[in-house]
């Protein structure tokens, strides 16, 4: 799925992430709240998803309100993630700037060694759950004549959900 953001001068900014799980409270993701994207969220929670399925035409986007889950299943996501996945997470400084390959690979060795199996069910300090529970839904599926189908749900009053088709 793709993220998208914005910086605190309004410029958009979006990447692709994994789609952790799906409830009644959202659509979840997990990142580090140090990187660009958790200082974005924190100033600013609104965001967007959107998921696109090239070989079925298909489109989902979604707009909503990020909130960030409690830190037991934080650390639970953490816990869940590959070994590697985990030393990965705690050896980046992610998105700063990177003298060379060489010093990414030697802070993944320092921490692959430092880290030991009673860290194993620890969450790395500052790794985020999100939902994103969403406030629009549209659904788009393409059509080789280009009168593509398009339905758009909005989140009414009393929590229902408002029903439009759109134009192509």
């Amino acid at each position: 799925m793709v993220l998208s953001t914005v910086s605190k001068d309004s410029a958009p900014d979006a990447r692709v992430l994994i789609l952790k799980d799906v409830d009644s409270r959202g659509w979840h993701f997990a990142i580090k709240a140090a990187s660009p994207k958790g200082e974005q969220i924190a100033n600013n929670s609104q965001v967007a998803l959107t998921f696109y399925w090239k070989e079925q035409a298909r489109q989902i986007r979604l707009r909503g309100r990020a909130q960030q889950l409690p830190e037991d299943e934080c650390a639970k996501d953490f816990a869940d993630r590959p070994r590697d996945s985990k030393v990965s997470a705690v050896a980046s400084k992610q998105s700063a700037m990177l003298a060379s390959r060489d010093e990414l690979l030697e802070a993944v060795k320092e921490k692959k060694h430092a880290f030991s199996e009673e860290a194993e069910g620890v969450a790395a300090p500052g790794w985020k759950v999100y939902a994103v529970a969403p406030q629009v839904m549209e659904f788009w599926q393409g059509s080789p004549d280009r009168l593509h189908h398009r339905l758009r749900y909005e989140l009414g009053e009393g929590d229902q959900w408002e029903k439009q088709l759109l134009w192509p």
